[in-house]
């Protein structure tokens, strides 16, 4: 189909002082749009762009040239002010108490037979000689929702359209959305995760003023990704505690992790040459570079799993590493994540005890757990909205929620250095956008730096502001 209006790398300012960035988006001729996001995230601004409101700081708009039948608190609160100036004398008015609803149902083109057809549906019948101003919160909502239908504008906007309907006619007016909305494009905006309908069939998930999703949508998928996403976007959320009694770094105020003059080769292949890195708490690190560039080499310097951590100056959270330190004395302070991992947690075990397992770094459980430990995990699984799958088996997880799980298993403990080797790799655009939420939110912790590892150079994360590039050497 073509393209109906689009965004291309948009920088929209509003004079609220709220901007919408690098919006990309393309909407074409009968696609049925679900736009959703938590309060503030930016849906009521997008729906403004669409109809031209915003200055354009950067980028393009390919604007909508079709008529618009809205409904949303603008369009009420627009209605609503125009019928007081009638009322107060400011414009002549063939109507001396202000606007009947017939009237209003009517300035959209409507078709009057599916004007007939709604307004019984939705027990407007009435209510057609009442003046608009007259009329209750949920009886607008009706009226509103009725004139957008039955109009025949070929573009259907329908900001959060069963706000303030009673529960019996929210099932009523549902349907009429669905069987009426045609062949029609048209944009539903909501906030409602338990209102997803079927004949939605793209998604756009914003937050703080930019799509971070946007694709295909199974509605059957919808409803549980849109309450983890919910959950993982909720701004500057508390983590949950660190155990008591965990270990502090013995140098807290010195680099987690200097490298001076680090060469590796392997035979005559060199690695590194000359290599000089700090990695200082509190600055959260994205690592990229091709295949072969020494991702995975420059990682096992830090963990120590590599023999050549005792031929270099490497000093590792406060350890001048070949002076007698055991692997373990870096291990405690490091979560780590990578497909590897995932592909070798093989075991048996509730979503739970897949947690809980964190706190000992192994696969698999084999301690005893404090009360404390399972409060934490309690807490963690709320954050990543994933508290009613607790008893379930981890291997019977979608496999984005086995890697979201594996990010949380790392980050129980809270250590010092969070390493994600290509967390988001084989991850559906839908898993990805959960996982980046969830990297998003640890990036604001206080005691956890983030050293995020990826081929991608061209993706950056949201939180994580260093950059070092490998290049093949």
């Amino acid at each position: 189909m073509a393209e109906l209006f689009g965004f291309d790398s948009a920088d929209i300012e509003f004079g609220s002082g709220f901007s919408l960035e690098r919006l990309d988006w393309q909407v074409a001729d009968g696609d049925k749009w679900l736009v959703a996001g938590r309060n503030g995230s930016g849906k009521s601004a997008l729906l403004a762009a669409i109809g031209g409101v915003g200055r354009l700081r950067s980028g393009r708009i390919n604007a909508l040239r079709e008529p618009i039948a809205e409904l949303s608190i603008t369009v009420q609160r627009g209605l609503a002010a125009r019928e007081r100036v009638r009322l107060e004398g400011g414009e002549g008015s063939e109507f001396e108490n202000g606007t009947p609803v017939s009237a209003i149902l009517e300035e959209l083109n409507p078709d009057s037979d599916l004007l007939r057809e709604l307004s019984d549906r939705l027990g407007l019948g009435e209510l057609l000689a009442q003046p608009f101003l007259n009329l209750s919160t949920g009886e607008t909502q009706k009226v509103l929702l009725v004139r957008a239908l039955a109009s025949r504008h070929p573009v259907l906007i329908l900001d959060e359209p069963l706000r303030g309907i009673d529960a019996a006619s929210r099932i009523i007016a549902f349907n009429c959305i669905e069987r009426f909305a045609g062949m029609r494009t048209v944009i539903l905006v909501t906030h409602e995760v338990n209102a997803v309908p079927d004949w939605a069939e793209h998604l756009a998930y914003l937050e703080s003023g930019s799509i971070c999703y946007q694709g295909a949508l199974a509605a059957s998928e919808a409803t549980d990704w849109l309450e983890q996403m919910s959950t993982l976007t909720v701004p500057q959320m508390a983590l949950p505690p660190r155990v008591t009694g965990q270990a502090s770094l013995q140098a807290p105020q010195s680099p987690l992790v200097v490298m001076k003059n680090v060469q590796v080769s392997f035979g005559d292949l060199p690695v590194f040459e000359n290599l000089n890195w700090e990695i200082h708490a509190g600055e959260h690190w994205q690592v990229t570079g091709p295949n072969g560039s020494g991702k995975t080499t420059l990682l096992n310097l830090i963990t120590g799993d590599s023999p050549h951590c005792y031929t270099n100056d490497l000093n590792i959270f406060g350890f001048q590493r070949g002076t007698g330190e055991s692997i373990w004395d870096i291990k405690q302070y490091i979560g780590y994540v990578s497909s590897g991992l995932h592909l070798a947690y093989r075991v048996s075990a509730s979503v739970e005890r897949v947690l809980l397992s964190g706190f000992y770094d192994s696969i698999g459980l084999y301690q005893s757990v404090t009360s404390e430990q399972e409060t934490i995990v309690a807490e963690w699984l709320k954050l990543i909205g994933l508290e009613k799958k607790r008893q379930q088996p981890f291997n019977q997880q979608s496999y984005g929620n086995q890697r979201l799980l594996l990010i949380t298993r790392a980050m129980v403990k809270q250590p010092a250095l969070l390493i994600l080797d290509e967390p988001c790799l084989g991850l559906d655009p839908l898993n990805r956008a959960l996982v980046i939420a969830l990297i998003k939110q640890l990036t604001q912790s206080k005691t956890t730096t983030i050293l995020y590892v990826s081929h991608d150079v061209s993706d950056p994360i949201p939180g994580i502001s260093k950059r070092l590039s490998l290049p093949l050497a």
